[in-house]
């Protein structure tokens, strides 16, 4: 097994200047088409891993686990964009729905640009999403197995589910999503944080670009995990015409599929956020990624200046 150390800073910028290099310039102004259908090796989620990185650049912790990845990934490519690329993408991708074009050039708040830049992306060209703090534990074409391969167009995971009691929240993590180009399931998510935000302005009396992190409130409801969450459950059941009951996927020993909405148990995406008790339960497949939770969104600003 192949070992990695930490990064000098000098390999640190340059392997900054690689990923921005890698990325594509965003030139074509097409829209996202609304369903993908399997590539010809029957896989719908393209092999493509999306990254963001701050104005700080990376860190030598954020270099080695993308680095790490990238080593276990050949076949992936790799986007990583910057501030000024993702509203460069957003307008070049996005010119036909104006709302959501002008929602994110006009917040100011780093991470609640980078979560609806996540849902974004992903709906626009389809791929893997990865924080910066994430680390790929297996490769990630062992994420789905191929009894699911063809079927699932969104792959999520539990970040809260088993050892929480039987009131917690659950949450899938945000950290590391797959998608279908097109998944119709994140086109309900990006709509409805479009209305959040605009009514969260409109409701301080404010524009959007004038929303302050205390404004905000809870990110992680107004823009992360449970807006992803309820989006996505919202829009299975406008698919079956009748509200889903979360219960039935919940307290999970292995994968379920859901229409093609594949839910991995709390141990894949955040096996430190979920605890099983041995012989409780029967625990199939490994941690795919651990998340370190080294974000730097915590903060007066809501992210990085």
């Amino acid at each position: 097994m192949a070992t990695f150390t930490k990064l000098s800073s000098t390999t640190i910028i340059l392997l900054t200047i690689l990923f921005l290099i890698l990325y594509n310039h965003p030139s074509r102004t097409e829209t996202p088409h609304h369903y993908a259908t399997p590539s010809k090796d029957g896989i719908r989620i393209p092999k493509k891993i999306w990254y963001k990185v701050g104005p700080k650049g990376l860190s030598a912790d954020s270099a080695t686990w993308v680095e790490e990845c990238m080593h276990k990934n050949p076949s992936y490519s790799v986007q990583m964009l910057t501030d000024e690329t993702g509203d460069e993408y957003v307008r070049a991708r996005f010119g036909l729905r104006p709302d959501i074009v002008h929602t994110y050039l006009a917040l100011q708040i780093p991470i609640l640009k980078a979560d609806l830049l996540r849902y974004l992306l992903l709906y626009s060209e389809g791929g893997v999403w990865s924080d910066l703090d994430v680390s790929c534990e297996v490769p990630i074409e062992e994420y789905v197995s191929v009894e699911y391969a063809g079927r699932a167009g969104l792959v999520v995971g539990w970040e809260f589910d088993v050892g929480w009691g039987e009131n917690i929240m659950r949450q899938f993590a945000s950290w590391t999503i797959m998608a279908e180009a097109g998944c119709v399931h994140l086109g309900v998510v990006i709509d409805d944080i479009v209305d959040a935000v605009r009514e969260k302005a409109e409701m301080f009396g404010v524009g959007i670009g004038e929303l302050s992190v205390e404004m905000a409130g809870d990110v992680i409801d107004l823009t992360g995990p449970r807006r992803l969450t309820r989006g996505v459950l919202k829009s299975l059941g406008n698919v079956r015409g009748e509200k889903f009951d979360v219960e039935s996927v919940s307290r999970l020993g292995k994968p379920v599929l859901v229409e093609d909405v594949l839910i991995l148990p709390g141990f894949a995406f955040a096996a430190s956020s979920n605890n099983y008790e041995p012989g409780e339960w029967n625990v199939t497949g490994p941690a795919l990624v651990t998340h370190h939770y080294a974000g730097s969104w915590k903060n007066h600003h809501g992210g990085e200046m």
